[in-house]
């Protein structure tokens, strides 16, 4: 495949997110629009597209395709444990903060920009099944963990929370004396308070939060089409043109969303952190993972899996930021999906070429 014709599918992509970019720039859409925009991509128009895509495969193709399955584990859950390992126990990184920013590093926007990229290289059937496998992979499995130990309490908060309690008049704890006249005394002494006496937050448990990803139609989807593919059943012709309409607004609105999302983080601060996230998003870990994989198993499928990985930073885990993190996790997060948004331009047309 030729550079220009690289570029020839690479660069639309980018017009349509900076059309949405501009569009939050000038506040067309709210937040609730943005909210609409990302729900019909996600609920509606990408469930639709990856169902009628992966129920057209043969089955055989579907067999073939395990390899890339196996890649793309390697490359969503085993990355991310060594690098939540790493920050967790080498750089001793908080709990949540760990958590957060591993997720960043591995979570990708292959639901929202991968639809037009890898269709335009692969074709729609091609292209439909590392998205639907790699959709699997993070919402059944990864985001579910990564939202259990979000739930988690954190222990040194509730030692830092112990410690203030104790410096300052705590609780009073009453002692008895016998005094001498024979009367009792009462001797009132401050009661130390620490961790274990601090009611723990609920956790997440993890069985609902799995069984609440299952729900997503972006989960449901891919493995309705999978059983109907695997079953044999065919396409109806009625069934076939509905879902092929409700598709077809899966990659404008979905690009249109990540520009969206761009505008409203705003300007990125570019403190290392920011660069390593990026860096390892959208050029480290797409090479690791197609080196790994034309040794383990055959070029298309590494050059897919690769893919996959190559695009920036997910939005997802700036979502979890927002919600779980400090200001400084959803500063750190935003400022990666856009650095790294910024550098996939020149990224993506080079791996492609690459692996291509």
């Amino acid at each position: 495949m030729s550079f220009s014709h690289i570029v020839t599918i690479v660069v639309p992509v980018f017009v349509i997110i900076l059309v949405g970019y501009g569009t939050g720039r000038l506040r067309l859409f709210d937040a609730s629009g943005t909210q609409a925009l990302r729900d019909l991509t996600m609920q509606l128009a990408l469930p639709a597209s990856l169902l009628l895509s992966i129920w057209r495969t043969p089955r055989h193709t579907l067999v073939e395709k395990l390899p890339l399955a196996g890649l793309l584990a390697l490359g969503f859950l085993a990355v991310y444990a060594v690098l939540f390992a790493v920050l967790r126990y080498a750089a001793r990184t908080p709990l949540k903060r760990a958590a957060l920013l591993a997720l960043a590093c591995v979570q990708p926007q292959y639901a929202f920009m991968g639809t037009s990229i890898l269709t335009g290289l692969f074709g729609a059937a091609q292209a439909a099944i590392p998205i639907a496998v790699g959709g699997i992979l993070v919402n059944v499995i990864l985001d579910p963990v990564v939202l259990v130990m979000l739930g988690l309490p954190d222990r040194t908060a509730l030692r830092t929370e112990a410690r203030s309690l104790s410096a300052g008049a705590t609780r009073p704890k009453h002692a008895m004396a016998t005094a001498g006249g024979g009367g009792t005394a009462v001797a009132v002494a401050p009661a130390v308070t620490t961790a274990d006496d601090l009611p723990e937050p609920p956790r997440t448990s993890a069985l609902q939060t799995v069984l609440h990803q299952l729900r997503e139609p972006f989960v449901w989807g891919p493995l309705l089409g999978l059983v109907l593919s695997v079953t044999g059943v065919g396409v109806p012709e009625v069934v076939g043109s509905s879902l092929t309409l409700l598709a077809g607004a899966a990659s404008s609105a979905a690009l249109l969303y990540v520009g969206l999302s761009v505008a409203k983080v705003g300007r990125p601060r570019l403190h290392p952190r920011v660069w390593v996230i990026s860096l390892i998003s959208v050029v480290v870990l797409p090479l690791l993972l197609y080196s790994v994989g034309k040794a383990l198993t055959s070029s298309e499928a590494a050059a897919q899996a690769a893919l996959i990985l190559a695009f920036p930073v997910s939005p997802v885990p700036l979502m979890f930021a927002s919600k779980y993190g400090d200001k400084a996790d959803e500063e750190t997060i935003g400022s990666a999906v856009v650095v790294s948004l910024i550098l996939s331009f020149i990224t993506l047309p080079v791996i492609i070429n690459l692996v291509g």
